[in-house]
């Protein structure tokens, strides 16, 4: 008569279902705990309850990045901190975690080829350069699947996002705080569910103070650095009077366009208050430090490796979508209100 798992777990002080898991090969606990009930069972005597590993890995989990286009999702810091939570979160549960990259250039039978590569229990998808047409390879594969960093309503997947509207919306009421009635929106050039959102977000809050977003308090550009620049260095030849502050899409939008403005002679805070979104490194050594939406990016990526093992481990059967809040992060690139010419 062999030993029962109830018993075993007792022996190791931990829960039966822990125990049942490592018997069955399933994903749920460390790599540490699962050898820990093999150890055990070989000392006992019961070396054939433990089970052979599958050919088909159950312990891979694959991460896909798709640069559809690529002007947003970049070796950036931001995606660097979703990555290595993904990491963390994957390795705590004795996941092996797999990175297959795709581009837009990739046809449909290379995603589904490339996305179901070296087999898998699960796939988390970063999704921030996607459009709901472009999911159905994925969508297709038979194991769960969480999208991160983008949500569609007209599909049926799990995803965990930003709350990008809170989070633009705290960034324009900070601007009101301070004074600013003409505030200017840095809009990317490059269109993703995140900057509409955000864009949502700043005219909800305009709406709330009596105000609004007019076409030409929009000033386009590329959501890069050198991108940023050189478009609004563009716009800066018309003589138009600039707002007394601005919301950018992303820090990086930010950044240009300080270096655009003071390119022409304008000073930050004192002619332009300036506040970006994502809260990355840069921001905080930039002259003077910028004013930003903090992001807990490393929150993210383990969010979508929590959801994705509860979808493995059948503990769920309905799609969610998990919002995590963003704060303020208050810094030098905001003044109180002080208008190019001293006004």
């Amino acid at each position: 008569m062999g030993i029962k798992v109830k018993d075993l777990a007792k022996m190791l002080g931990v829960s039966p279902a822990t125990v049942s898991l490592a018997l069955n090969n399933k994903a749920g606990i460390s790599q540490a705990t699962r050898q820990r009930i093999f150890d055990k069972l070989s000392e006992l005597g019961y070396s054939d309850r433990i089970p052979i590993p599958a050919a088909e890995n159950p312990l891979n989990i694959r991460l896909v990045i798709y640069k559809k286009h690529g002007l947003v999702v970049s070796d950036t810091h931001f995606f660097s901190q979703v990555i290595e939570g993904i990491n963390l979160a994957a390795r705590r549960y004795g996941y092996n975690l797999l990175v297959t990259y795709l581009t837009g250039q990739d046809s449909r039978e290379e995603q589904r080829r490339l996305a179901s590569l070296a087999p898998c229990s699960g796939v988390i998808l970063l999704a921030t350069e996607l459009e709901a047409g472009d999911l159905s390879p994925f969508l297709e594969l038979d194991i769960p699947i969480v999208l991160l960093d983008s949500y569609f309503e007209t599909v049926d997947a799990d995803c965990i996002v930003i709350n990008n509207a809170q989070g633009a919306a705290e960034a324009v009421r900070h601007l009101l705080e301070k004074g600013h009635r003409e505030i200017g929106y840095l809009h990317s050039s490059a269109h993703i569910n995140n900057f509409r959102e955000r864009r949502e977000g700043m005219e909800s809050a305009l709406h709330a103070a009596g105000l609004e977003l007019t076409e030409k308090m929009i000033f386009p550009v590329e959501p890069s650095v050198e991108g940023a620049r050189r478009s609004l260095a563009k716009l800066l030849e018309a003589p138009d009077r600039l707002p007394t502050a601005f919301f950018a899409d992303n820090d990086l939008i930010a950044i240009g366009a300080a270096q655009a403005f003071r390119d022409v002679g304008l000073r930050i805070p004192e002619d332009i208050s300036l506040i970006g979104f994502d809260d990355m490194p840069i921001a905080e050594i930039m002259e003077p430090p910028l004013s930003t939406i903090h992001v807990p990016k490393q929150r993210l990526g383990m969010l979508a490796v929590y959801r994705l093992v509860s979808c493995i481990n059948g503990e769920t059967d309905e799609s969610v979508k998990i919002e995590v809040r963003t704060r303020l992060t208050a810094r030098g690139s905001v003044s109180s209100r002080r208008g190019i010419g001293g006004e």
